[in-house]
């Protein structure tokens, strides 16, 4: 017997409902998302797991299938941008912390610290990679630049002198040493002076880079102009210090559509970056597309195409391991979050990796860095390596974490 009620004549019919695709998963019973548990933030520490993986991929160099998901250090973003983004938003949200509830002046003390372990780092980490790079002649030892070593070690231990693989310690090592300025800065509620004078010393180095770099020169650094790279460090310090508010403001914000937003966008700068910007040299007839590509990206100068494409490698990485956290975190969470948890550590053995590899190279059989396979296994045995260093806490007491 048909027991459905009857429609009333002109009664007009139900709308039909289609699921929410926003809520499908969660509908589906796939809660992937973050759980802030505690004081310390996992993702953080995943992602700066990564940047390490990239960074030893890239650095270990030679042809490699893990390229395509590192970047290999010719994309328009590397894992350098992460470390110095992720260093000062931990900056900003750990010695901002203290400053709010122990003082500004013990924020600004263990930062000094801090900044000294850097440079103690730095200093002995330069002389020892310089001296084993001339001894076994390395390739990168002509980056060293050494005619006088006593001059040589003067200019590391005054910060004019730094060399391959060891010139972001020494950034590093400087930006953080001005970080109490900023925490005053911030502290006093004066975070729009903060980023003023920051972004007009990034604007600077780009229309003036000769005279900006011959006021503090640095021997040997190509790369890591500190007037330049500054911004990064300083904006990620600033949304560090006021994460919370900012957490608070962005809360209604659709992650999902936003997610896909950005990974859009870094596909689009995939597709950029692999056909040298054919398109463009398309729509603008006798536009020199790789020209423009080459200054409008530029990492040593961390030219405006490169804080771009930071912003949205940066946002799409954070909100990929806010929505899928859990899958993430079991497939590899096992590997990156130590690595991350332990990342100047993991920086400091990576040079020792390297370097390592580098003195056997010529004893080994064949030309191993071009057989893409075979290359792409050391890589990851270089990565394990550390990972292993990390489960025996190998020099743990030496070596700064």
């Amino acid at each position: 017997m048909n027991t459905q009620p009857i429609q009333p004549i002109g009664a007009v019919p139900a709308a039909r409902t289609f699921p929410n695709v926003w809520t499908l998963p969660r509908a589906l019973n796939l809660d992937w998302a973050y759980a802030l548990a505690d004081k310390r933030d996992l993702r953080l520490d995943l992602l700066r797991g990564f940047a390490v993986f990239a960074m030893v991929v890239d650095h270990f160099g030679g042809s490699s299938w893990l390229y395509f998901i590192t970047g290999g250090n010719t994309f328009f973003v590397s894992a350098a941008e992460a470390f110095v983004f992720l260093s000062g938003l931990v900056v900003g949200m750990i010695y901002g912390g203290i400053a709010l509830k122990e003082g500004l002046r013990v924020a600004q003390s263990k930062a000094f610290q801090r900044a000294f372990t850097l440079y103690k780092l730095s200093v002995a980490l330069t002389l020892i990679f310089a001296s084993v790079s001339l001894f076994f002649n390395l390739p990168w030892s002509n980056t060293a630049q050494i005619t006088n070593p006593f001059e040589f070690a003067f200019n590391v231990l005054t910060l004019r002198q730094t060399m391959y693989l060891t010139d972001v310690m020494l950034m590093y090592t400087v930006l953080l040493a001005t970080a109490p300025i900023a925490l005053w800065l911030l502290v006093k509620g004066r975070t729009w002076i903060l980023i003023a004078a920051s972004g007009a010393l990034w604007l600077a180095f780009q229309m003036f880079p000769a005279p900006i770099d011959a006021a503090w020169h640095i021997n040997g650094n190509t790369t890591f102009n500190i007037a330049a790279w500054q911004l990064l460090f300083f904006l990620a310090l600033a949304i560090g210090f006021h994460h919370k508010s900012l957490t608070k403001k962005l809360s209604g914000l659709p992650r999902l559509p936003y997610l896909l937003f950005t990974g859009l966008l870094l596909l689009w700068l995939t597709q950029l970056h692999a056909t040298n910007g054919a398109f463009l040299a398309r729509v603008i007839p006798g536009f020199d597309a790789t020209t423009f590509l080459h200054e409008f990206f530029s990492k040593s100068a961390l030219a405006p195409g490169r804080l771009i494409a930071s912003a949205i490698a940066f946002q799409f990485a954070y909100l990929l391991v806010t929505l899928a956290w859990k899958p993430i975190a079991a497939a590899f969470g096992w590997l990156l979050l130590p690595l991350g948890q332990n990342s100047l550590y993991s920086y400091t053995m990576h040079v020792a990796v390297i370097g390592a590899f580098y003195i056997a190279l010529p004893y080994l059989p064949g030309n191993l860095p071009t057989m893409g396979t075979l290359n792409t296994s050391l890589q990851l045995l270089a990565v394990l390596a550390i990972w292993g260093m990390i489960q025996r806490q190998f020099l743990f007491k030496v070596v700064p974490r």
